[in-house]
């Protein structure tokens, strides 16, 4: 059925912007999410579709909502990006992080 596959393709392609925004390889998201580098490969490219269980697990893995995944929803994924991306970094890195931001929140309210 044609709606089947744009629907796993769109999907596909937005499992790879997840894993990309993320700045890993397949092999280390499937690790993370627990799934076959073979098996996310054919997700991206929408030859295969998701089970409940294995959303489950990218969202949880990579601490997004599944509104994103299944509808295509950016309100949520922006922002769970960006949280993945900060607890990525160290103590240190943090507190340098917070500084820069204080700065660019500083100068565009100038």
């Amino acid at each position: 059925m044609m709606i089947d596959k744009d629907y796993n393709l769109m999907v596909g392609l937005r499992i790879r912007e997840i894993r990309e925004s993320m700045h890993l390889s397949r092999e280390k998201f499937s690790e993370r999410c627990d799934i076959s580098t073979s098996f996310l490969a054919d997700v991206e490219r929408g030859k295969k579709s998701l089970t409940s269980k294995t959303i489950y697990k990218i969202c949880t893995a990579c601490n997004i909502s599944a509104d994103y995944i299944v509808l295509g929803h950016k309100e949520g994924f922006d922002k769970d990006v960006g949280i993945e991306i900060l607890n990525s970094f160290n103590q240190d890195q943090l507190e340098h992080i917070t500084n820069i931001l204080y700065e660019i929140k500083n100068l565009s309210s100038k």
